[in-house]
């Protein structure tokens, strides 16, 4: 908006009004007129309709060739809402900007209650070097403030005070709501400024019924908004929720079978790959066999001379008493040499380990164990039954909770985050171990409720552990309160 728009939007001066009313008839008349645009303001049901009849109707009582109204906010911050004529505002242009400041160094000065004409020197340097360009010659600031009960009501004005003075006084019990910037070329007169004032404290009252009370609840609920949330945030702390913690899980079977090295050697070769069924009784592995079998036959061996000794010596002890004597001690060499070759035996039959039962044959790779020297009871694969099974969870001790049997648990495997498997904690060791990770845990086994179909045997997750219901705010501050009971010893 520019200085040529404005003079462009407003109509042609009257040539009647440009003077104060003359005679007898015209005092009346112009009275009339005021009543009139008072009611007119108290009909209007919405703040817009009002601010329109307040910018272009008062020309009606007193003539000027601009009119603007502002809102005045908190500490004179002012807002132009409404200008005489204009249809669609344009609050970010030069006009508004420069018309915004200098209505609000006229709210924040002394005579900011009160009607007056605006002199330009009291305003800020950039206001008043811009005068010229945007405001007109004369112009007349008319505040809107609140209705004033009547023990807020100041003392009247003396008299033979000027016209318009006991209005002033008034004026200076309240700040106003609003202002009316009302410009043209010629002078203000008195009477025109007093009829401005009459006409201000009801316009004063049509917008504190529109907008006032409003911004009186919106500051009334600004007042509460604070104290709500504050309920708000506390009762949301206080709903109870299940306790949980997660941690690292893992599908295993719920009675796996191991299957350990029988005997010191090195394992030739293996009749099963990873993961594959086996049934009961098939081969899974062999140990290298040549030592035992020249054992064996060595043991054989000795056996027979043995049995031929203890022949010669008891074919021989009829006729020799000496003979007799070491027929005792050849039986014990004999049972002796038996014994050896029942070992040599036993171990040559152990040389290929066969499965106890059916499952499936779980371990890492078959080159991982050929030509590797184990040792009796040395781990080397594990049987599992796919139709049993359970999850293993390791509980870090620092987010350990109350682990009872029978509380829900919920699996979330790697390869399928999205849906859950739900299972019931069976057993939660008393003693902490090092996990795989190295991170000081507690076992914790589960099963799978019914109608969950069995997972793969090895895959990993991560277990949700529900317990006991506490209050929100428990359920995320325990770490803190648990970290400063530990630092402060409480």
């Amino acid at each position: 908006m520019s200085a040529a728009m404005a003079q462009t939007s407003s109509p042609q001066t009257p040539p009647q009004q440009a003077a104060p009313p003359q005679g007898s008839a015209q005092p009346v008349n112009g009275l009339l007129m005021l009543l009139e645009l008072q009611r007119q303001a108290w009909r209007q049901a919405a703040a817009p309709e009002l601010r329109y009849h307040i910018v272009n109707q008062t020309r009606r009582l007193i003539a000027y060739r601009q009119a603007a109204f502002l809102a005045v906010g908190e500490r004179g911050r002012a807002t132009l809402e409404a200008v005489s004529n204009i249809a669609v505002l344009e609050p970010n242009a030069p006009f508004a900007q420069w018309l915004e400041e200098a209505v609000r160094s006229v709210a924040t000065g002394d005579d900011a209650n009160s009607v007056h004409v605006v002199d330009p020197a009291t305003l800020p340097a950039a206001v008043r070097s811009a005068w010229g360009e945007w405001g007109p010659a004369q112009v007349l600031w008319c505040p809107l403030r609140k209705p004033q009960s009547p023990q807020e009501a100041p003392r009247e004005a003396p008299e033979g005070a000027a016209p318009g003075a006991a209005a002033e006084s008034r004026a200076k019990a309240a700040p106003p709501l609003a202002g009316l910037w009302l410009g043209r070329d010629e002078p203000w007169t008195d009477g025109e400024i007093l009829l401005l004032s009459h006409l201000a404290e009801g316009y004063g009252h049509a917008w504190w019924a529109l907008s006032g009370k409003r911004a009186k609840r919106h500051g009334l609920r600004r007042a509460l908004l604070p104290l709500l949330v504050l309920l708000a945030v506390a009762g949301a702390l206080a709903i109870p929720v299940p306790m949980s913690t997660l941690a690292p899980a893992e599908i295993q079977t719920s009675n796996p079978v191991i299957v350990a090295a029988p005997l010191d050697g090195v394992i030739e070769r293996f009749h099963v790959q990873p993961n594959q069924p086996v049934a009961a009784g098939q081969p899974l592995f062999s140990f290298e066999s040549t030592v035992l079998r020249s054992r064996f036959e060595v043991a054989r061996k000795g056996l027979t001379q043995a049995e031929a000794e203890l022949l010669t010596a008891s074919q021989a002890a009829f006729a020799d008493p000496q003979t007799k004597a070491r027929v005792a001690q050849l039986r014990a060499q004999v049972e002796l040499r038996r014994a050896e070759m029942a070992l040599a035996r036993d171990l040559l039959e152990r040389v290929t380990v066969k499965a106890e039962r059916a499952g499936i044959a779980v371990f890492t790779d078959v080159n991982d164990w050929l030509g590797k020297p184990v040792s009796v009871g040395e781990r080397v694969l594990t049987l599992a039954d796919p139709q049993a099974p359970e999850i293993d969870i390791m509980v870090p001790v620092g987010d350990a909770l109350v682990l009872e049997p029978g509380s829900p648990v919920e699996l979330f495997l790697n390869v399928d985050p999205l849906h859950p498997l739900q299972a019931r904690l069976t057993h939660a060791s008393y003693e902490a171990g090092l996990s795989a990770a190295g991170v000081l845990s507690y076992r914790v086994k589960a099963a799978l409720d019914a109608g969950e179909a069995p997972p793969r045997i090895g895959l990993r997750g991560t277990a949700k552990i529900l317990g006991d219901r506490v209050p929100l705010a428990l359920y995320l501050f325990r770490r803190p309160l648990a970290l400063l009971r530990q630092s402060l010893g409480i």
